[in-house]
């Protein structure tokens, strides 16, 4: 277990934006990558693995975010803050039969701000991309309309407050 605590921390750690500069970034639905300074220290809200992509996700909450999942509220709160962290992977050379993080693609998040985003649930995303070779990342799109994609796959799970990931317990 404590291999497993000491990893995940390491994996954040590695998550981190490499250059003050990435921070200025903005997305077209105007929200800035530095809205999530810090997110490295955010809780684990749990993790997937998406199969189209071979691609490991972290999903990681603000306080606001993890305290409506903990109280088992249906609607997220104004101000809820969702980040999803994906990583290619890698066999575990120690254990090959198990695979790891290896580069970090992307860093995304979803925000809940009901006045701002009244055309998507009250829901807006953001999405930057890293590039392997510098570190730095890139904003995702060129115009908002870019991110109707997102909102459209998230219309999956209306029910569920436009959000796929559920609430690992720990206990």
């Amino acid at each position: 277990m404590r291999n497993a605590v000491f990893a995940l921390s390491s994996l954040l750690i590695v998550g981190t934006v490499s250059s003050a500069d990435d921070w200025d970034l903005t997305a077209p639905t105007g929200l800035k990558f530095g809205l999530i300074k810090g997110y490295e220290n955010w809780h684990v809200v749990a993790t997937h693995y998406r199969t189209d992509k071979n691609e490991l996700r972290y999903i990681i909450g603000n306080d606001k975010a993890v305290e409506a999942y903990r109280k088992g509220m249906k609607k997220f709160p104004e101000g809820a803050i969702l980040v999803k962290i994906g990583y290619s992977l890698k066999k575990n050379p120690a254990f090959p039969k198990s695979v790891e993080p290896d580069v970090l693609q992307r860093v995304e998040y979803m925000i809940k701000d009901s006045k701002r985003f009244k055309e998507s649930a009250g829901w807006g995303f953001a999405r930057f991309v890293r590039d392997p070779k510098t570190g730095k990342y890139k904003v995702f799109g060129k115009s908002a309309k870019d991110y109707a994609q997102c909102f459209a796959c998230h219309k999956l799970v209306e029910k569920k407050d436009f959000v796929f990931t559920d609430y690992v317990r720990r206990k």
